[in-house]
């Protein structure tokens, strides 16, 4: 669902695996990127970094979901509470917020007319998330040796041939 939109500003709503809204708030730049922000209670718990290479490509630069998010309280009860009590992390990966993620820099470069979306996986990407291979596979994305264009450490590159039919 669309909630409001401006040309260089827009946020939606999207639910994770167990129905909890979250709003998603893009910034871009026409011509050379955008960033979405995934936000629960106003804090961010996870972000999307994508490059433009006109003419035709997009570079993901980063999907991270947070591990380690602790709210800010609401009231001045919880504030005072924190005082007693340590607030516990909260863990918001595994709820499929990656994948609406991804989704959207699908979405997005499939709108801008974009041919082609590749990226980097660093061996501290798959140490963290192994199963992260396996993920972008099931989106349609080659995984590949790295070339020139992925970042230096890289240890994969992924693509995606937007002229295909995604799974």
């Amino acid at each position: 669902m669309l909630e409001s939109s401006s040309e260089n500003n827009e946020q939606m709503i999207i639910h994770d695996s167990q129905g909890r809204e979250y709003r998603l708030q893009v910034n871009e730049d026409e011509d050379s990127y955008f960033i979405a922000k995934l936000l629960y209670r106003n804090s961010e718990v996870g972000r999307l970094h994508c490059v433009l290479s006109p003419p035709d490509k997009l570079m993901i630069g980063d999907i991270i979901i947070h591990s380690d998010v602790i709210h800010a309280p609401e009231h001045l009860g919880a504030t005072l509470l924190r005082l007693v009590v340590e607030p516990k992390p909260i863990d918001y990966r595994r709820r499929g917020l990656g994948t609406h993620l991804l989704k959207f820099a699908i979405k997005k470069a499939r709108q801008r007319g974009i041919k082609r979306i590749y990226g980097s996986l660093t061996q501290e990407d798959i140490n963290n998330n192994p199963s992260l291979v396996k993920w972008y596979k099931k989106y349609g994305f080659e995984i590949l040796p790295p070339s020139q264009e992925n970042i230096e450490n890289a240890v994969f590159g992924i693509s995606l041939d937007l002229g295909k039919k995604l799974n």
